[in-house]
């Protein structure tokens, strides 16, 4: 049965990710036009780093962010995204979390780490800031669920920006994730 996706913010605005950020003009389509062709509701879930540091911003790594008023920050969103998550779970909607990886934010199973990196990030040639974990939101996003006595639903993240993207594999992702 179709239910409601909970979707990261810039996978249906791609204008609001860092300068140089976008993959795609407005909305990432793959995942849109997936989910639509089966039902799914979509429910868009803020940007945690747009609302905190504005459109004019460098990107960053999860240490970068991860302070006690950004952490703040990322639990005030997660309890009104958790609250409308409650409600459609006690109406019995299945839920899914669609989120971005790489992102130190909105990271499932892989943000963006490094906590060497200070001011503007630059790597050597062939190096990268990727690894596996959740970005700080929805770590947040989780913790405010347990609080609560829910569990984070079933998720995936979207691998678009990764150097080792493949479409097919993250469409069955989906195709998985919904419910076949």
């Amino acid at each position: 049965m179709p239910g409601v996706a909970f979707v990261a913010h810039c996978l249906l605005n791609q204008n609001a990710k860092v300068d140089g950020g976008a993959r795609t003009a407005g909305i990432y389509s793959p995942l849109v036009e997936d989910l639509r062709a089966r039902g799914w509701r979509i429910e868009q879930m803020p940007c945690p780093e747009l609302a905190f540091t504005g459109l004019h911003r460098f990107w960053a790594v999860k240490e970068q962010l991860d302070t006690p008023a950004f952490r703040r920050h990322c639990r005030r969103i997660a309890r009104a995204v958790a609250s409308a998550m409650e409600v459609h779970a006690e109406r019995g909607d299945d839920l899914v979390l669609v989120g971005l990886e790489g992102s130190p934010s909105m990271g499932v199973c892989v943000t963006s780490s490094d906590p060497e990196i200070g001011g503007r990030p630059t790597w050597p040639d062939g190096g990268t800031e990727l690894a596996a974990g959740k970005g700080i939101y929805i770590e947040e996003l989780e913790a405010e669920l347990r609080e609560r006595g829910f569990s984070l639903p079933p998720a995936m993240g979207v691998s678009h920006q990764l150097p080792d993207h493949d479409p097919a594999a993250e469409r069955a992702t989906l195709a998985e994730l919904l419910g076949g």
